[in-house]
């Protein structure tokens, strides 16, 4: 319920903000969605990603939320920083993004100890929001009124943990496994920026 009213005060207050802009003020909203392809060691996956904030001059700061499907899902929720290099309407910038990766993995996703022979696993472990960060570079192709295509390449990290409590068929008892998911992946983003 937190994280809903979480993420509904943040859309009125980015709604209120972007109808209050004047015309010839200094500071402009843009929005950024971005479709990721994200390879790691592991697979190649999938990720959308939308920013939302604004720019004075060169600089741009904003809060953003993605779907990331590499190896388990998770919704990261962030702050984005991003500085364009020159003047020209076709420019190269520089990202960074940090914030929390929330776990939403699949009910169903099962994995308990390699070996258990009496059947002993009862349950699929409960999983433990991390960490995700995102950095790297970036082209963006203006185009008029402000939009423009946006081409990145970065370093992405998110992680997650997860318990698994099965009984150990040797003494009957309750045993408690803890997997630390640390996930490195180069990121492609292409998107668009309104």
């Amino acid at each position: 319920m937190k994280l809903k009213f979480f993420f509904l005060s943040i859309y009125i207050s980015l709604s209120i903000f972007s109808f209050a802009q004047k015309k010839n003020s200094d500071y402009k909203f843009h929005s950024i969605n971005n479709l990721s392809l994200l390879n790691g060691d592991n697979e190649v996956s999938a990720g959308l990603q939308t920013v939302n904030g604004f720019q004075k001059g060169n600089l741009f700061a904003g809060v953003g939320v993605g779907l990331d499907y590499y190896i388990h899902r998770s919704v990261p929720l962030f702050a984005d920083v991003r500085y364009e290099l020159g003047k020209n309407k076709n420019k190269f910038f520089a990202y960074a993004d940090g914030g929390i990766n929330f776990q939403w993995v699949q009910e169903t996703y099962d994995r308990g100890p390699i070996f258990i022979w009496d059947g002993g696993f009862n349950g699929s472990g409960e999983f433990h929001n991390g960490i995700y960060t995102d950095v790297g570079l970036g082209y963006l192709v203006d185009m008029k009124k402000g939009g423009g295509l946006v081409l990145a390449l970065g370093h992405s990290y998110k992680s997650l943990k997860q318990t698994v409590t099965y009984t150990d068929w040797r003494t009957q008892q309750p045993v408690t496994d803890l997997y630390r998911y640390n996930l490195n992946r180069i990121a492609v983003k292409v998107g668009w920026r309104l």
